[in-house]
């Protein structure tokens, strides 16, 4: 597979572009965060996923604050950065609803 650089940091091997913004409440088990930053591959949250090891897969819901809709979907954890604490998680499997859930939010954000 081809990898597009989204940065010129070349240590960043990641094919996705990050947003800052719009902020996501993610739920993980029974926890709530918000988003630092997310793509379409997966999001880096402003905490810890207590109980969960590195490489377990989670049931997440992710919603915009002040809207309705939710986005149920899995992920794995693949990092905790120990510095701040925030997991970083690779979402399983997604599909074109959920890019779809994903590119309205970008648009959103640019209205």
């Amino acid at each position: 597979m081809r990898v597009v650089r989204t940065t010129f940091d070349r240590q960043d091997m990641r094919r996705e572009r990050r947003y800052l913004s719009p902020t996501f409440e993610v739920i993980v088990g029974n926890e709530r965060f918000h988003t630092v930053n997310w793509s379409m591959g997966g999001v880096l949250l402003d905490g810890p996923c207590r109980g969960a090891a590195l490489g377990t897969h989670v049931d997440c819901v992710l919603a915009l604050p002040g809207s309705a809709q939710v986005l149920r979907l899995t992920a794995e954890i693949v990092r905790t950065d120990p510095d701040t604490g925030a997991s970083a998680l690779r979402f399983d499997d997604i599909g074109i609803d959920e890019v779809d859930f994903l590119d309205r939010a970008v648009a959103h954000r640019l209205h």
